[in-house]
């Protein structure tokens, strides 16, 4: 379960600096505005952070 949980924050840290890109470069990364990607991290924060949390 600890490795699910750090898989999971680190998509979410993956998503915060693809949302970061592409609100400076306008790309639309797989047709996602900045802000989408924005609450896809948030949601992969909170379930890894849950799965940490469950874990103990």
């Amino acid at each position: 379960m600890k490795k699910y949980s750090d898989i999971l924050v680190g998509l979410s840290v993956l998503a915060v600096l693809i949302s970061g890109y592409d609100s400076l470069y306008q790309t639309n990364v797989l047709n996602l505005a900045g802000t989408q990607w924005m609450l896809i991290a948030l949601v992969l924060g909170v379930y890894g952070i849950y799965a940490k949390m469950r874990m103990n």
